[in-house]
């Protein structure tokens, strides 16, 4: 029986295209870098603030033919720039999917565990999700400790089945990229690919999705028995 919800947080619960575009081009307006097109961090997000700066850095070296050693000599200077910026960025622009916060209110009444499981730091998820949630609205937040221990790794998942003492065999996991997918087949737990997000419904079909859904409403159809006609 599916009681235990398992929520990725970026491109999953909420909208953060914008805020990352923002605090990330700050940052290289700082060091004199021109910006990066913001469709761009579709691809760029899912592995952590460390991953998505370093691939941002990548693709301005190659797009605007940089100096890749003296670039990478000020990375990690432009990292603690982009988390100072992100940490005091006073967002209101971010913002959850339609219909997420009715069906995670649902799940709850049900008598599901809702749970948040993220790359990004704690208190950069906590701030997210203090602003847009009442505070100890879910039953677990697990987030970056390690850079080693990021999704795909299984740990941060793990991490909630051990701290809440379940099973993995009632936990379902909605994410919206392959790192998500992937988290869940090296946790052995039923993954929901969705198509929301920041990447194709191709990439989650491809990555082994066990269910794939486009409608957020459909979050509630996987508590008890998973569905059989889902999509």
């Amino acid at each position: 029986m599916k009681k235990v919800f398992v929520f990725d947080l970026d491109g999953t619960l909420i909208d953060s295209i914008e805020m990352i575009n923002n605090c990330f081009n700050h940052t290289t307006q700082k060091f004199g870098l021109k910006p990066v097109e913001k469709e761009k961090f579709n691809y760029f997000l899912g592995d952590g603030p460390k991953i998505l700066v370093e691939k941002s850095l990548n693709y301005l070296i190659q797009r605007d033919s940089l100096d890749e050693a003296k670039i990478h000599s000020q990375f990690n200077e432009i990292y603690d720039s982009y988390i100072e910026y992100y940490n005091g960025y006073d967002d209101k622009k971010t913002q959850l999917y339609p219909h997420i916060r009715e069906s995670l209110d649902k799940l709850k009444e049900m008598g599901a565990l809702v749970c948040v499981c993220t790359n990004k730091t704690l208190p950069a998820a906590e701030k997210i999700l203090n602003n847009l949630f009442p505070q100890g609205y879910f039953d677990y937040v697990s987030a970056l400790e390690d850079e080693t221990k990021r999704k795909p790794n299984p740990y941060l998942l793990e991490k909630i089945v051990e701290d809440l003492d379940i099973r993995k065999e009632e936990i379902v996991y909605f994410g919206d990229t392959d790192t998500d997918i992937e988290t869940c087949k090296n946790a052995k737990v039923t993954s929901v690919g969705v198509e929301w997000g920041f990447r194709e419904r191709e990439e989650l079909v491809e990555s082994g999705a066990d269910f794939v859904i486009s409608d957020q409403r459909r979050i509630v159809d996987f508590y008890g028995e998973l569905p059989k006609n889902i999509g």
